[in-house]
């Protein structure tokens, strides 16, 4: 049962791994008195987030979607739903990242499609899906501030290393990908930027990093 009250509370989106970065985003947007929409193909994951996060700040702040954000229909379905409940979107963090680390010679077609299609496709699709409910929250906004995308690449899609071709090239076409969304999309008033984190401290970093 949503809150009466809640409908001006603004609404932001998380995409992947219900650990980590994306816990942590989920929670400073809920410390600043915004509703959070969690997309995630993990469904065990994200029920156990769901449930840490809506112990914290109640039922009507929080939302968890089950889906793959590699899909198309998948993508346009969770934020039909996130729309449905919410009424609008004001952020969206792109966070839903695999790796796979092998010599190019043994990247397989499939492991190369699994990684372009959650770390490419995915904010490709879920950035597209978002959009045109930002705009129609921000022409009823006074300020015609239309919302903002933040795209996770990582130090990977900057400089290269070895076991990291299809996840090094994603996170390249990631930093891409957002210079064309902002030039277009800034001309509508959402602003899209990217962050390039080194290893942070997460369970998928500590698979391929030592501490020394």
């Amino acid at each position: 049962s949503m809150n009466p009250n809640t409908s001006s509370q603004p609404v932001a989106v998380v995409t992947g791994g219900a650990r980590g970065i994306r816990l942590a985003c989920a929670r400073w947007f809920l410390a600043h008195d915004q509703r959070v929409a969690l997309i995630d193909i993990d469904s065990a994951t994200l029920a156990r987030t769901v449930a840490e996060l809506v112990a914290a700040a109640g039922e009507a702040r929080v939302q968890g979607i089950h889906a793959d954000v590699s899909q198309p229909a998948q993508v346009a379905d969770a934020f039909a739903r996130i729309d449905a409940r919410c009424g609008r979107v004001d952020a969206l963090v792109n966070n839903a990242g695999v790796a796979v680390f092998k010599r190019i010679g043994d990247t397989s077609w499939d492991d190369w499609r699994h990684v372009l299609g959650t770390n490419l496709d995915g904010p490709f699709l879920c950035t597209q899906a978002a959009v045109p409910i930002m705009l129609r929250g921000a022409r009823d906004r006074s300020d015609g501030r239309g919302g903002a995308v933040v795209n996770i690449a990582s130090i990977s899609g900057l400089r290269a290393s070895t076991m990291r071709v299809a996840y090094g090239t994603s996170k390249g076409a990631i930093i891409h990908l957002t210079k064309q969304q902002a030039i277009e999309l800034g001309n509508a008033g959402i602003r899209v930027n990217c962050v390039a984190p080194g290893p942070v401290d997460t369970e998928m970093s500590k698979l391929v990093h030592t501490v020394a």
